[in-house]
């Protein structure tokens, strides 16, 4: 051990320095924060002492070994911070613990003692000649240092064993119980150990384990985590370049004759080094997390498992609900949301939770809770971060919900309006009584009477027929195609009787298509336009067949005449805009009941000589009715 001592010694040296440097300045940053948690503003003297130590240890080295010479007086503050370091921890678990200790004035008095003991040393050290940067060697300091750190380490066990504090406290036991383990390690170490050996490595590395639990369980510094990462991965690439300095050199050395050639095979030597380092620094970050700070996803991994079971959310309830649920996977614990202006005061924040706001537009409008982990690691900054970019990406997912749901709200107050508008025209169309038809009605009937008078009677029949199927619509938007489809052929039979040999019709339907609803006046309308544009255009017989055929999911009606058909620019007015006033109504009367899924198209057969008007829509369609 002792070839490998003065390696490891410097190493942890130069590691302590860098470590306690950091964790001073740390402490003086989030001290206009908050307060100490632990032991008042010991804490903070600890540290900085430990820093002042292991950075006057680190330059009297690297003094040495380049001008062969001590800095002036460094050896003053290494005398002293020697001396105060082991009655500050002891002075600090005392403080801390006291309240729940039996017996004070025994403690008051060790501590005392431990003081006492340090101020001993301080004077046998400065009393050699010198004073010497070993000084160390000096029996009677040397035994005045080993009481000092046996007092201290015993007094500072003994303080946490003997401690009384509920298990419920800031401190719990698996906590107390490291912290006691450490003191009996510190204890034996300075009882037994001794100097250059394992017992001066441990010793060495003391004090960075008293920080970690410390800071860690304890005063819990907000980067703490980051320190973490960078503190082991900065010793591993001090060990590792230490041990590269150690092997390497004495080979390429030989080839240092051709100083090109020397140059490229160093370079080339350490490139590997190079080349792996950002690989490992992700892979210690990593087992870090996964290990020591209990993080089961990285951050990518979190957004991403985050994003995945929220995007199907249909509501704001089960989004926020959801959120909770993967919250709480990602973070391993209770997870509140509170969607309001302010949280309620029964949930005011708690030591050790975390919280983020929820902002649409920039205004709060919520937060994001994590309750501590009761028996889990702490929660530190990166968590910190990773729960505002999540709360970030929930108000990004809750704004996009609410306009998607502004959009179809504003969708559906349109369709509705759309639908009201073409009930207000079919009432319209229903209430009035086309006076060309009912004229020539009746000078039909009229003239029947001498000549025909049953058929005159028949004639008033299919006319009542008609008006009876239009007064018993006016408060049904809805009907059965049969309906429909009788009043039709009453319609048409009056026709029929008005043109006589002129006009020919049939009306259609196959089986199962007598319990269909269909809209109310759509083939009464479409049956309307071929007698006006289609048979009464021309002077040859004229014919309107209409056929409704009907298919496991769609029914389709067609309405077909030899009639003149329509213009090219009628078929591009309806096609672009719907045509005439009833043809308009019923395209936007399909479009608002069934969207795409209903469609009305028409078409000519110059061949044949046949217009057609196809209506196509599903089977089934939920009726709506609607009053007048």
């Amino acid at each position: 051990m002792s070839g490998y001592y003065p390696f490891l010694y410097n190493l942890l040296s130069a590691f302590n320095a860098i470590t306690f440097t950091l964790l001073s300045f740390l402490w003086l940053h989030d001290y206009r924060k908050r307060r100490t948690h632990w032991g008042g503003f010991l804490y903070l003297y600890i540290v900085v002492t430990c820093a002042v130590l292991f950075l006057a240890n680190l330059i009297d080295q690297f003094s040495w070994a380049l001008v062969y010479h001590p800095v002036p007086y460094l050896v003053y503050a290494q005398i002293v911070t020697n001396a105060f370091i082991p009655p500050l921890m002891f002075h600090f678990f005392y403080r801390n613990e006291k309240e729940y200790l039996p017996g004070r004035s025994g403690w008051k008095v060790a501590l005392i003692a431990d003081y006492a003991c340090g101020a001993i040393f301080v004077a046998l050290a400065l009393h050699m000649p010198g004073p010497s940067r070993n000084f160390l060697t000096d029996r009677s300091a040397l035994m005045a240092y080993r009481l000092l750190m046996v007092i201290a380490a015993t007094g500072s066990g003994s303080a946490l064993w003997t401690s009384q504090r509920p298990d419920t406290d800031l401190l719990y036991r698996n906590q107390r119980r490291s912290l006691t383990i450490l003191c009996a390690v510190w204890t034996f170490i300075y009882l037994f150990a001794t100097a250059g050996g394992w017992g001066g490595v441990i010793a060495m590395m003391l004090p960075l384990c008293f920080g970690y639990f410390v800071t860690y369980y304890v005063e819990r510094f907000t980067f703490f985590d980051v320190l973490i990462k960078k503190g082991a991965f900065t010793f591993f690439s001090l060990l590792l370049l230490m041990l590269y300095f150690q092997i390497v050199p004495p080979f390429l050395q030989r080839i240092w004759y051709d100083k090109t050639i020397g140059s490229l095979a160093w370079a080339l030597s350490i490139c590997p080094m190079v080349l792996v380092t950002p690989w490992g620094h992700r892979k210690l970050s990593s087992w870090l997390d996964r290990r020591w700070l209990g993080r089961q996803f990285a951050p990518a991994e979190a957004a991403k498992h985050f994003v995945s079971g929220l995007h199907i959310a249909i509501n704001e309830d089960e989004l926020a609900s959801r959120a909770e649920r993967h919250l709480s996977e990602i973070f391993r614990s209770t997870v509140i949301m509170v969607r309001g202006p302010a949280p309620p005061p029964a949930i005011e924040k708690e030591a050790g939770c975390m919280q983020a706001p929820i902002r649409l537009h920039g205004k709060e409008i919520g937060i994001i809770r994590i309750l501590a982990r009761p028996y889990g690691p702490r929660f530190l900054s990166e968590d910190i971060d990773l729960l505002v970019s999540l709360a970030e990406t929930f108000s990004f997912l809750l704004e996009n919900l609410r306009l998607r749901e502004q959009h179809i709200q504003q969708e559906k107050r349109e369709q509705e309006l759309l639908l009201e508008t073409n009930r207000a025209e079919l009432r319209a169309l229903r209430a009035q009584v086309n006076p060309h038809f009912m004229f020539n009605a009746l000078n039909t009937i009229a003239g029947l009477i001498p000549r025909r008078p049953e058929r005159a009677e028949e004639t008033i029949e299919q006319l009542a027929e008609v008006f009876r199927h239009t007064l018993r619509r006016s408060e049904r938007e809805w009907v059965r195609l049969h309906e429909e489809l009788e009043a039709v052929r009453a319609y048409l039979a009056i026709e029929q009787t008005r043109f006589g040999d002129r006009l020919q019709f049939s009306v259609e339907a196959c089986e199962g298509t007598e319990s269909v609803r269909i809209p109310a006046m759509i083939v009464q309308t479409l049956v309307e336009n071929a007698v006006k544009h289609g048979v009464g255009s021309i002077r040859t017989p004229g014919r309107i067949d209409v056929n409704a055929t009907v298919s496991a999911e769609r029914l389709r009606i067609e309405v077909r005449d030899n009639g003149p058909g329509f213009e090219e620019s009628a078929m591009q007015s309806f096609h672009c805009s719907g045509g005439g006033h009833g043809l308009r109504n019923i395209r936007e009367r399909l479009q608002g009941y069934f969207g795409d899924a209903a469609q009305l198209s028409i078409g000519r057969d110059s061949t044949l000589g046949i217009t057609f008007v196809n209506v196509e829509m599903p089977r089934t369609a939920q009726v709506v009715e609607v009053a007048p």
